[in-house]
């Protein structure tokens, strides 16, 4: 028992890619239809910077529920953090997760680079979402855009899948990487999440649309 709780502490106290490399790193895909997944969460919100916005996360039927309410005066931002350590494949191209909403702009995913300053945000922008039906969205790690305190950073580095080592929800009346305030109203939001996984490449894809089966039970053939 004293060799696994120490094994464990030295887990913990490598960077967030030898951790994955060690087995001892959650990552995708990140299943939320368990109650306890919500625990995961710990808000982080606009208070820091003398805002009065809150958010808090809370289990529902078969997914986590990121809710709250929005004051736009102030920081004007509402978002919460995936305390266990995160980190992604060296491999990974892109991120899937299956979402609903209550139809706002301005959700985001954020997450945060072993290789950049800790106060730099790479953030996508989610599409609008329904409320009725969960949607599968694909977030390609090229655009993910990095920000600071709301202003956009260009001068931090590319984020790359080997360097992940953060994960965070975010309703921001910013843009994604920060700068351009757009037109979001305060007021109570939800956005209901069912999982987190690893997209499928762009190479894949693009196989797919290439080859197609030929219609004797043969080998594909092209598009």
């Amino acid at each position: 028992m004293v060799w696994r709780q120490l094994a464990r502490a030295l887990a913990l106290a490598l960077p967030a890619r030898q951790r994955y490399e060690a087995g001892a790193c959650p990552h995708p895909p990140l299943d939320f239809s368990e109650p306890t997944a919500a625990s995961s969460f710990v808000a982080v919100d606009d208070r820091v910077m003398g805002g009065a916005s809150r958010s808090f996360v809370r289990p529902t039927a078969g997914a986590i529920r990121f809710e709250g309410e929005l004051i736009v005066e102030g920081g004007g931002f509402a978002s919460v953090r995936y305390t266990p350590a995160f980190a992604l494949p060296a491999d990974v191209e892109a991120l899937r997760m299956e979402a609903r909403s209550d139809g706002r702009a301005g959700y985001k995913l954020t997450l945060r680079s072993a290789s950049a300053d800790p106060s730099v945000s790479y953030q996508f922008l989610l599409p609008r979402l329904e409320a009725e039906d969960f949607t599968e969205v694909r977030m390609p790690l090229a655009e993910f855009l990095p920000s600071i305190r709301g202003r956009p950073c260009p001068e931090a580095p590319p984020l790359t899948a080997r360097d992940v080592c953060s994960l965070g929800l975010m309703l921001s009346r910013y843009d994604a990487g920060g700068g351009e305030k757009v037109s979001i109203p305060p007021g109570r939001f939800w956005l209901e999440i069912k999982n987190i996984g690893v997209a499928e490449s762009e190479l894949a894809i693009n196989g797919r649309r290439w080859v197609r089966p030929s219609r004797r039970g043969g080998e594909g053939q092209p598009e």
